[in-house]
């Protein structure tokens, strides 16, 4: 299986369901995807603990056809202009 670079972004604890949630990036060739990521814990849990638990929640929603997940949206890198241009675009 190929290895796709991962990002789990700011962790919440969710009291109601007793679980730490998380948008986990995704990074393909198609672009970045983030999915949604749950994993019941105890509040003094382990870090690597409640990490490891939202990295597969968040394969298996990756995964699963039709699971809920965006893309996310890389902007157009703006062109350089050099200050000759600049002054030739402002007269």
């Amino acid at each position: 299986m190929s290895q796709i670079k991962t990002e789990i972004g700011e962790i919440a604890y969710n009291p109601a369901l007793e679980a730490f949630e998380a948008l986990v990036t995704f990074h393909t060739i198609a672009g970045p995807q983030r999915v949604a990521s749950a994993f019941r814990a105890t509040l003094n849990a382990d870090f690597d603990v409640i990490s490891d638990g939202l990295l597969r929640d968040a394969l298996q929603n990756f995964t699963r056809s039709g699971a809920l997940r965006s893309r996310v949206a890389v902007a157009p890198e703006k062109p350089q202009h050099s200050l000759s241009e600049n002054s030739q675009l402002a007269a």
